[in-house]
């Protein structure tokens, strides 16, 4: 069976008229629309920012001395690794359960 809730939205859909639906459908549009455009523009200057970051000449540098770091540490720098994949576990998993 359906809750309060579900029949009370499906007895207000049914008692929709056609210019109901019509401005309905043009406001899910309009919005989606919007949506689209706002994720378009974010993108954009993601990218920006990621080819800016990747074509600066520190970033090579960077690597190196993560690579170098890694090779002289590798306990800590495992166990680093670790906490952190642990800490971003807890917070998705806690996201997810909202």
């Amino acid at each position: 069976m359906l809750s309060d809730k579900a029949q009370a939205a499906a007895a207000k859909i049914t008692s929709l008229n056609e210019g109901d639906l019509k401005s309905l459908s043009e406001s899910i549009r309009h919005e989606v629309e919007h949506a689209t455009h706002v994720l378009a523009e974010r993108a954009k200057e993601a990218e920006i920012k990621v080819r800016e970051f990747a074509e600066n000449p520190d970033f090579d540098k960077l690597g190196r001395d993560a690579r170098r770091t890694v090779e002289e540490h590798p306990v800590p720098t495992a166990l680093v690794a670790l906490g952190v994949g642990f800490a971003l576990g807890l917070l998705i998993a806690g996201t997810s359960r909202r």
